[in-house]
Formats: C-alpha cells, structure tokens, sequence
C-alpha cells in the first residue's frame, strides 16, 4: 500500500469577486488564469531579464549558453519535455512543446486591507486546505505524466530577485543537471516579483499545459474583465467540500443577505453555513 503524501501545512486564502465564489460551489470548478493576464505586467520578464544580465558575461561557459537558450524559449511558452512516444507510449524522448502558464494565486494573509482594497473589495476570501488542494492538482500531474507533464510549479513568491539570484545560479552551475534546466527555471521564475507586490504574501500554483491535456478534466475558458478578454484553465471535479475550509466576505460587504444567501447554497451542497465569516475589519 502506498503511503500517503503530506504536503506542508500553510494557510492560504484566495481573494476573488463573489462571482468567482459562486462559479467554484456551484459548478464544482476551479479556474487558473494565463500569466499574462495577472495583474503584474512583469508576470515572468522581471526574473528572465535579471536572470540574462547576470548569466550574459559568462556566456561562453556551455551550461551557462543553454540556461540562456532555455529563458528564450521559455520567454515564447516553448519548453523542451520527457514525452512518451510509440505504442502505450513505452519509451521516453525529449520534444520542443508548446505552452500557456496557467496560475492560481493564492496570499498567506488571512483578512488583509490592502488585500481587499486590491482583489476583493466587493468579494470574499477562500481559505483552502493546502493538504487537498495539493492532492487535487497533483492528480492532475499524475493524470498526465506520460503527456510530458513536469511538477507543478509552487511555493511562496519571492520579491528580493536581486538578493538571492545569484546564489540560485551558482548552484545551477555546481549541479550541472542539465535535464532539469527547463523545469528549473521555470519554477525560479514563476515565483519571482518585484518588490512593488510583497503585500500580497504571495503564494502560488502554476501549471505548464498544451491542449492536450484538454478533456474531462481540464477545458480552456474565457472570461470578460473590464476590456479585456482573460484564458483562463478550469479544472473540473474540484472537490469544494473538502478544500474549502472557510470563507470570509470582506469588510466592505455590508449586506446580511449576501452571507445569508451564500450559507444557503453551502447547505446546499452538503456544506456548513458556519464557515463563512464576516471580515473582522471596521471600515465604512
């Protein structure tokens, strides 16, 4: 019997419109949103262009000349995979493949102003069970491993680039794997901002997906923000029950209908009305 994999334990809270939090119980979904569209204009770019300045002078090394290939091609959403191929897919051959970044963007501060001011001010906040919502995506992961699906990006962002990169690149360099340059530094750069955002306390999942992941499990959607048409990733089958532990409607929200409405579609589903709370901030 295979053991079961414990993820850490972190609080994490995702600040969303109440529509956000209507579409996730009621249909039981959950949706990432293309990286270029996040609010951050620099969303990847402020860490790959760090990374070139610092690597370019030492560019006649090997290693480091594909580091550099490597932020190029990931820079265009190409990134080169183990993929399966022949019938069942029995051997393994590397591919050039072609990807959309998809991130859920989640903040380790529960019931923050400056959170709410920014993401959420007529929403709410999610609290999520970091131990289910880790099992949740990576079965995704496994679902797909033989596509060429890598790990999932994850962790808590970073917004001192210029403080810890250069010790990231010496240990590149002293590791030398260069099967993992790929994954390596996508992970590093996906998880880099500027300091501009450090109130968020970031913490985020990224997903590297082609199409054809596309299926039961995973579709492409597309929602309207202000004038701007934003892809987004929705995956099916998320388990609302289980990974949602509370939700807190923010201080802005006066309304006693909307936490009343909200407790009634939660009993709906199976789900306790007592995990919703109201904001402990007093604003007007």
């Amino acid at each position: 019997m295979t053991a079961k994999i414990q993820y850490e334990d972190i609080d994490l809270y995702h600040y969303t419109s109440l529509a956000s939090l209507f579409a996730i119980l009621q249909n039981e979904t959950i949706r990432l949103t293309d990286y270029r569209f996040l609010n951050d204009t620099q969303e990847l770019s402020y860490a790959t262009h760090w990374l070139k300045a610092l690597l370019q002078p030492m560019a006649e090394n090997e290693f480091v000349q594909k580091l550099l290939t490597a932020i190029e091609n990931i820079e265009q959403g190409k990134v080169e995979r183990l993929k399966g191929i022949g019938e069942d897919l029995p051997y393994l051959q590397w591919n050039m493949c072609d990807l959309n970044y998809y991130i859920l963007s989640l903040s380790q501060n529960y019931d923050d102003l400056a959170m709410w001011r920014m993401y959420a001010k007529d929403g709410c906040s999610i609290k999520f069970d970091s131990q289910k919502l880790n099992e949740f995506l990576y079965s995704l992961r496994d679902d797909n491993l033989k596509n060429g699906f890598t790990n999932l990006i994850k962790g808590p962002v970073s917004y001192n680039a210029g403080q810890d990169m250069d010790t990231v690149i010496k240990l590149w360099l002293v590791l030398h794997n260069e099967q993992m340059i790929y994954d390596d530094v996508l992970q590093y750069c996906l998880r880099i901002k500027s300091p501009d955002f450090s109130f968020e306390h970031e913490y985020r999942f990224g997903i590297p997906f082609e199409d054809q992941y596309l299926g039961e499990k995973a579709t492409k959607e597309f929602t309207l923000v202000g004038n701007t048409i934003r892809p987004q990733l929705e995956l099916k089958k998320f388990p609302v029950a289980d990974v949602i532990e509370e939700i807190t409607i923010s201080p802005f929200v006066t309304s006693e209908l909307t936490k009343i409405g909200l407790q009634e579609l939660l009993k709906s589903k199976n789900m306790s009305p007592d995990i919703v709370k109201q904001s402990s901030i007093k604003i007007r």
